[in-house]
């Protein structure tokens, strides 16, 4: 026999608009032991809410829809977790796309996911040139449903955005190698030609040119914030003159980490490295690499509140944060003027 919303509600001794409330995560003035009470005698029934049954009267499907550029990345298969938790937290599941750092496919899993009738999406933008990013704005100006921007953004487009000050970031990297002694400093990230939103390096000519360092673009390496490209750099990087690396993504760095070990190179004693991210301590990694470290939780739960806000009121005005990143010095850093 299907136990009903009625049946629970008769059995714990409360209405079914209490029921209602307390099984649907909504905020509430009912006492805890009376919520208790509910939620016992539906997992004794094993109840559960129709969402379908529910989204026909609320007209939402309490579903979030995120756009991540990588799962593969631990950053980004980090936050995705936080995200989740939080949500699931308010009664809320998520929908994850992918893009594969493909601008093009943006525009395609933004309108899938509107498709799909998900209250609201979080979305990371996909590296990409001002010429993709011309395409994106104008479906994004008409998107049907209320979206936050979570750690990259699009600057001309007015909506909610939390993202992480790369550009302090990067400052803060560069800042100790100088003051290590380092003058000879490579980079590797995104090409400086295929992005207007690679706010680390630019964080990085920005520094270069405040200690008066050269800046050179064949020291800029292309790694494509993937472990093949941080590889692939590494191979590159040994042919120079340079003491120390900033590496702008911990994927990268493992793919450089790789490279240094299968040609002999050693961190720090041959070069210095800082990494972004701080992701790494889920690896054997030695030595412990010096990171700029972001707080997850904190970007995940702002970015949440901000979209559940504007879900609830259609009229709340966007709102932009910025969260400060924070340098955490380990064994990767070689002093050169002692």
């Amino acid at each position: 026999m299907k136990v009903t919303i009625k049946d629970i509600a008769r059995e714990a001794g409360v209405s079914v608009a209490a029921v209602s409330l307390v099984l649907n995560h909504k905020d509430c003035r009912i006492a805890e032991d009376t919520k208790k009470r509910i939620i016992e005698v539906a997992q004794r029934y094993n109840y559960t809410v129709n969402q379908q049954a529910r989204s026909l009267v609320t007209k939402k499907s309490n579903v979030i829809g995120l756009i991540i550029p990588d799962i593969e990345n631990i950053f980004f298969s980090s936050l995705s977790k936080k995200i989740e938790e939080y949500c699931r937290k308010k009664g809320y599941a998520i929908m994850i796309v992918n893009t594969d750092e493909n601008p093009a496919t943006d525009i395609e899993l933004l309108h899938l996911l509107v498709s799909r009738g998900v209250d609201g999406i979080l979305y990371t933008p996909s590296i990409g040139t001002e010429e993709d990013y011309q395409k994106i704005k104008p479906y994004l100006e008409t998107i049907s449903v209320p979206y936050v921007m979570v750690d990259r953004y699009l600057d001309d487009i007015e909506c909610n955005k939390v993202y992480i000050d790369n550009i302090n970031g990067s400052m803060q990297a560069i800042s100790m190698l100088v003051k290590s002694g380092h003058t000879k400093i490579g980079c590797i990230g995104y090409a400086v030609s295929k992005s207007t939103t690679n706010s680390r390096v630019t964080g990085y000519i920005e520094a270069m040119k405040q200690f008066d360092l050269p800046v050179d673009e064949k020291y800029i390496y292309d790694g494509q914030y993937k472990v093949i490209g941080g590889y692939n750099a590494g191979k590159e990087i040994v042919k120079t003159d340079l003491t120390a690396v900033y590496s702008c993504n911990d994927m990268m760095t493992l793919g450089f980490l790789r490279y240094l070990n299968e040609c002999g190179k050693k961190v720090p004693e041959d070069y210095s490295i800082i990494s972004y991210d701080n992701t790494l301590h889920n690896f054997v990694v030695k030595p412990k690499i010096t990171t700029i470290d972001q707080d997850l939780g904190k970007l995940a739960r702002n970015s949440c509140r901000l979209l559940f806000k504007n879900i609830n009121d259609e009229k709340s005005e966007p709102e932009v944060i910025c969260l400060y990143p924070q340098l955490l010095i380990k064994e990767s850093v070689k002093k050169l003027n002692n």
